[in-house]
């Protein structure tokens, strides 16, 4: 991708493992919004997310599938560096990030260093647990003028968040986030 005019989007995202956050969650959901959306930004935009084990196998055979994997850029922690998934390490953009003092300080470096790495245009919140609320308030607080995108048809954090006002205003976007599972055509009429 060149490198002049980049369009950058942030992906939060996760399937949520406990209570409260998988009440409402649906695991297959989180899987097609995910797929849908490299399938439909990755050939003309960069894809920025946090390595998890659910998410980063579907984002890497995804962007493979379709061609596109030097546009996907993949963070992960030092701190996890035993855990990471082989997938994970097949990504030729991975970026590695300081442990830190523990399991939260590392996160919040490497969020900081993700969420300073590009001029994000958008952040697309799928399912997701407690860390997408710092990974949101650090967004927001970078890049105020970004596009907020919770498909909250997938439950969890990004549910709450689309509950509590986050993400377009108008009709019939909010109803097509909280209730369309035709996330392809949601994301060509909602990305940058």
């Amino acid at each position: 991708m060149d490198g002049n005019a980049v369009t950058a989007i942030f992906l939060s995202a996760s399937v949520p493992d406990r209570k409260p956050f998988n009440a409402d969650c649906d695991p297959l959901l989180v899987r097609e919004a995910v797929l849908s959306l490299v399938s439909v930004a990755t050939p003309k935009s960069e894809l920025v997310f946090g390595g998890h084990p659910a998410i980063s196998p579907l984002v890497e055979h995804a962007a493979r599938s379709i061609g596109t994997l030097e546009n996907v850029h993949i963070f992960q922690s030092d701190y996890f560096v035993q855990a990471i998934p082989a997938v994970a390490k097949q990504f030729q953009n991975l970026h590695m990030t300081s442990a830190g003092h523990n399991r939260d300080n590392s996160l919040t470096l490497m969020r900081n260093q993700m969420l300073a790495f590009r001029e994000y245009q958008a952040a697309v919140l799928i399912g997701g647990m407690k860390g997408l609320y710092e990974e949101l308030d650090l967004f927001q607080s970078m890049h105020p003028t970004a596009r907020v995108i919770p498909i909250a048809s997938t439950g969890g954090v990004a549910k709450t968040l689309f509950d509590d006002g986050i993400g377009p205003a108008g009709q019939p976007d909010r109803h097509d986030l909280e209730s369309s599972l035709r996330y392809r055509s949601l994301f060509r009429r909602l990305l940058p």
